[in-house]
């Protein structure tokens, strides 16, 4: 029997999250990285907005594996969970550092447009260490994403890490998802399809409007939703094609 929505204005199955989530875990288990890849929302829609738009998606856990604070005074009382960095780190951050989120002391120059050089795979947020809250603050911004659609139909949202716990994924996909069927134009009637996937691996089905069956994915980049077991891969096609021409040429 078919599985219902717990939001009664939803479309999206928590089934169906549980089981994309799983698999790219699963998936993203066997293909280790040296920092845990991070895992994107992707969300299409059927029609474009007419303006640029932009909001913001609250979730329930931080979808960055780490936290870094870049000072050359750090407080003397720095949280277990923000690691220490130093401000020459601004010019060459770390490979590990790059999928997380870097902190960086209001007191430090960062270059214009607020991104710090070579954190380009990651997220920079300037922060004021001489507020008592600042940890709590920084912690609360690492649960925020942006939806930003400026053009075309298709955007990505992170929404997690590889190193997640499974319950952890499944709750920020579903929030994620909530949140931006809400605020897009048109909500729920104007999304098309929504898929899961990490920068390297397949894109995995989560929802698609009746009657495509997930397969019409215009707009999607390129990366396409995850096919059904036992459908042949592209280079088993070719080598299909291959051998029928060469049995061909032979007769």
């Amino acid at each position: 029997m078919a599985s219902t929505p717990s939001n009664p204005t939803s479309r999206l199955r928590r089934e169906a999250v549980v089981r994309a989530v799983a698999a790219l875990l699963r998936w993203l288990q066997k293909h280790p990285t040296p920092a845990p890849e991070p895992i994107y929302l992707i969300v299409t829609l059927k029609r474009a907005p007419v303006r640029r738009f932009e909001h913001q998606l609250r979730l329930p856990h931080s979808p960055f594996p780490s936290i870094s604070l870049v000072s050359d005074r750090l407080p003397a009382d720095l949280p277990d969970d923000i690691d220490p960095l130093p401000s020459s780190a601004l010019r060459s951050l770390p490979a590990a550092t790059r999928r997380g989120l870097v902190l960086v002391d209001r007191r430090l120059r960062v270059p214009a447009g607020g991104k710090a050089a070579g954190a380009k795979r990651g997220v920079t947020l300037p922060v004021d260490l001489s507020d008592p809250a600042w940890a709590e603050s920084a912690r609360e911004a690492a649960r925020r994403v942006e939806l930003r659609v400026e053009g075309g139909t298709c955007r990505a949202v992170r929404v997690g890490h590889g190193a997640m716990a499974r319950e952890e994924a499944v709750e920020n996909v579903v929030a994620a998802v909530e949140a931006a069927a809400a605020c897009v134009p048109r909500k729920w009637r104007n999304v098309r399809a929504l898929h899961v996937k990490s920068p390297e691996s397949t894109a995995l089905p989560l929802y698609s409007t009746p009657g495509t069956g997930g397969e019409d994915n215009d707009g999607d980049g390129g990366m396409g939703a995850a096919k059904p077991e036992g459908t042949p891969t592209m280079e088993e096609q070719g080598r299909t094609k291959r051998r029928k021409k060469s049995s061909m040429g032979c007769n």
